[in-house]
């Protein structure tokens, strides 16, 4: 689909536009600088504190902004080409707080002069020039690894650092935010949603049609990440925005896109490099809709560092317990079993089925005294019951174990230090027949 602008706008935009530049961009991929789960849409998890991401997004953009005739028909284009790369970096300052810079450099635009009005005009191939810099942060309000359910807001500001007579930034200071919820699906299907708002001093910069004019916007983003294994995950993205005093009727400051990528993120060479490979169009005839977009994005993001355990030795004690050697291992604040604590186990399963003697066990689940006793003592139970069911998907009859959380009621250790903290954080297998 061809993204135009009208023929009437052909006539109306003058040499005087570009004296004080106040003008349309066609820049709207705009990615998130902390490199989360998705490429624009913004993730309500923040970097961890001291954790740094820094990165860059390359993209081509094909026919951003057109002229055509009322039929419909391209008469010829404005901006057709656009080669340039996102440079970006952000930094945690706490678990809940970050803040990023993005800068655009346009390595090339083809450009064809508006207030020259003949079909014919020479095209510039423009090299070398800035977008509009972008500085953000990100307040996480609602923990996604905690509750299964983020939220975040993002304040953000637009500097006024782009060659704005090329449609390569708006020529003003344009803050804004967004609030981000999203959700995941068993650590494996990730949602999000972004809702913004964007202030401008409001601007016609066609003095003849109502249409062509830089005013307030919302923002509105969706994103969904698919992890196909440890290393691989399939991302999607639609975004839009639209002038709030003439929602979503406003044709040239109505742009909308939809993306496909793929990101590779690999656990054992170079962990925490993450390589995303994707490709867009526009969905109408905004500006900066356009017919074509491919990208490629390289970024480090600095991982959290987790201990491997040494191997684990598994055996029965007293005909009371079963003792395992090493921890097992759960996402922070979640009942996902880390693949570390796999090993830990597969060995108990092996124990199980090796000994039929043993009739039942009990999958006890225990807590440090951080945070509530309702919600410990829920994560505890939810802890239990992960493991029980891992240990049926090995082969253990459902009815040799029963998973019981007990909390924070049963510590073996003194809550009052790091130390006494992490001994309490624990599972147990009792026999019981």
């Amino acid at each position: 689909m061809k993204k135009f602008i009208f023929t009437v706008l052909i006539l109306l935009i003058s040499i005087p536009c570009f004296a004080k530049p106040k003008n349309a961009d066609v820049i709207i991929f705009n990615p998130a600088t902390d490199a989360g789960k998705y490429i624009t849409v913004q993730q309500s998890q923040s970097l961890y504190q001291w954790h740094f991401n820094v990165g860059m997004y390359t993209n081509y953009t094909y026919h951003p902004l057109e002229y055509a005739y009322t039929t419909g028909a391209r008469r010829r284009g404005i901006v057709d080409d656009l080669l340039m790369t996102d440079f970006q970096g952000a930094i945690g300052f706490t678990d809940w707080f970050s803040a990023g810079v993005n800068v655009p450099l346009i390595w090339w635009e083809a450009f064809y002069d508006p207030a020259v009005r003949a079909a014919a005009v020479q095209k510039q191939n423009l090299k070398i020039k800035m977008g509009d810099v972008r500085v953000e942060t990100k307040f996480r309000l609602l923990d996604i690894e905690r509750y299964h359910v983020g939220l975040a807001l993002v304040p953000f500001i637009y500097l006024p650092t782009g060659s704005s007579q090329y449609f390569l930034g708006n020529g003003m200071w344009s803050p804004g935010g967004k609030l981000v919820f999203d959700t995941d699906i068993k650590n494996r299907v990730f949602l999000a949603l972004n809702v913004g708002y964007r202030n401008y001093k409001r601007t016609v910069y066609d003095t003849n049609t109502p249409n062509a004019v830089i005013n307030d916007t919302i923002e509105l983003g969706g994103g969904i990440n698919v992890r196909i294994n440890d290393s691989w995950a399939v991302i999607g993205e639609v975004y839009s925005e639209s002038v709030i005093s003439g929602f979503f009727k406003n044709q040239l400051q109505n742009p909308a896109e939809v993306l496909v990528a793929g990101r590779f993120t690999p656990q054992k060479t170079a962990k925490g490099l993450g390589v995303t490979l994707g490709a867009g169009r526009g969905l109408t005839t905004g500006i900066g809709s356009p017919d074509l977009r491919i990208l490629l994005g390289i970024n480090y993001r600095k991982p959290k560092v987790v201990e491997i355990p040494p191997p684990v030795e598994v055996e029965v004690v007293a005909e009371e317990k079963i003792i395992i050697t090493q921890k097992i291992h759960f996402e922070f604040d979640k009942s996902t079993i880390r693949p570390i604590s796999y090993p830990i186990l597969d060995d108990v399963a092996h124990l199980l089925q090796i000994n039929p003697q043993i009739k039942k066990i009990r999958v006890e689940g225990h807590t440090d005294w951080i945070g509530s006793d309702a919600y410990n003592q829920l994560l505890s139970e939810r802890r239990a019951n992960s493991v029980r069911e891992y240990l049926i998907a090995k082969g253990i009859a459902p009815n040799r174990l029963i998973a019981v959380g007990y909390g924070e009621s049963r510590p073996i250790a003194d809550n009052n230090t790091t130390k006494g903290r992490a001994k309490n954080r624990r599972t147990e297998f009792t026999v019981i027949e």
